[in-house]
């Protein structure tokens, strides 16, 4: 047993003991401790205890140094890329050994993926990488794919999944983003898109820089989901586009923009009925006419005051006219 008596609201998850003769790294997975001997003698002595399992979560671990002559501190925070590990180095550059005592915190809770999933349990995918410009992440089942809208491609991918993206209509959300640009979930997996989530990111900076996002979504009860009215057409949208454009629709207007390339000629907007104010609308875009790309970059929700917005990509010589439907 360890010497001390602690409060349950002041217990740490860890508590590790040990005597230590040069530098040693403690890493922490899970509810297993491995001690790897970087200088000196192996430890002597050793004693812990884990009162709560490291969760497989981005976490900022709190250290508490209870007894040692040396320096203690973390050098690795738990992240996706290292699989959730913790490394805490020991250096004692003393003659002798020297005892350590030491407490480490996290938060055992794993409110990090909870979102508002309630009643019932939720699961949830972790991604991370390097984005330059402008990027668009889909994800689907048990894999992401990601592709470069602007810049480089995306470098350092990561990600892993707590259990597949069902195969079937979800509501995700999207949690835990870090990174100095923006982070936009913009689009729900759904029949539509063969149930797929889309994530955008925009770096306005110049080179690369790292981000990260987490997707949760509840697990389904036993209860049947009720039946979704298949879309009908709400507008008809035309113009010669040259480069890259978007166009953004709200109720009954629209606002188009040149992000490159010319102008758009001829634009048109025939709206059938205008744009619901409902963040459960699930639009669908098609494309009747045109040779590059077109698709949805941001759905209606209250954050972006019930905005469709989607893009087109031309990359050929000249422009092209294009014809694209939206249906909800």
């Amino acid at each position: 047993m360890f010497p001390w008596i602690l409060c349950a609201q002041d217990r740490p998850q860890f508590i590790w003991q040990g005597d230590v003769d040069g530098i040693d790294v403690l890493y922490l997975r899970d509810n297993v401790v491995d001690v790897k001997v970087q200088e000196g003698a192996p430890v002597a002595n050793q004693r812990f205890q884990f009162y709560d399992r490291l969760p497989q979560t981005r976490q900022d671990l709190k250290l508490e140094i209870r007894q040692g002559r040396g320096f203690v501190h973390i050098i690795d925070q738990p992240r996706l890329e290292n699989g959730y590990t913790a490394a805490i180095s020991i250096e004692d550059r003393q003659q002798g050994t020297g005892f350590y005592s030491i407490a480490v915190y996290w938060d055992a809770s794993n409110r990090f993926f909870e979102g508002a999933h309630s009643p019932g349990r939720s699961d949830q995918l972790v991604w991370s990488g390097r984005v330059d410009e402008e990027a668009l992440i889909s994800c689907r089942a048990k894999t992401c794919v990601s592709q470069a809208a602007q810049g480089v491609p995306v470098a350092d991918e990561k990600f892993k999944f707590s259990k597949a993206l069902p195969n079937k209509d979800v509501e995700v959300a999207l949690e835990g983003a870090l990174g100095r640009g923006q982070i936009r979930l913009v689009e729900q997996p759904r029949q539509s898109n063969n149930y797929t989530a889309r994530v955008s990111i925009r770096d306005p900076q110049s080179g690369s820089a790292e981000y990260s996002f987490a997707l949760s979504w509840g697990r389904p009860s036993g209860k049947q989901l009720p039946q979704i009215a298949s879309p009908e057409r709400g507008l008809v949208w035309s113009g010669a586009v040259e480069g890259h454009v978007r166009v953004a629709l709200q109720s009954g207007s629209a606002f188009s923009e040149v992000v490159q390339g010319k102008p758009i000629k001829g634009e048109h907007v025939e709206f059938i009925r205008p744009i619901p104010t409902r963040s459960d609308l699930q639009p669908v875009l098609k494309k009747l006419v045109g040779r590059g790309r077109v698709e949805i970059v941001e759905y209606p929700s209250h954050t972006n005051h019930y905005r469709l917005v989607f893009e087109i990509t031309d990359a050929g010589e000249g422009p092209d006219n294009y014809e694209i439907e939206v249906d909800w």
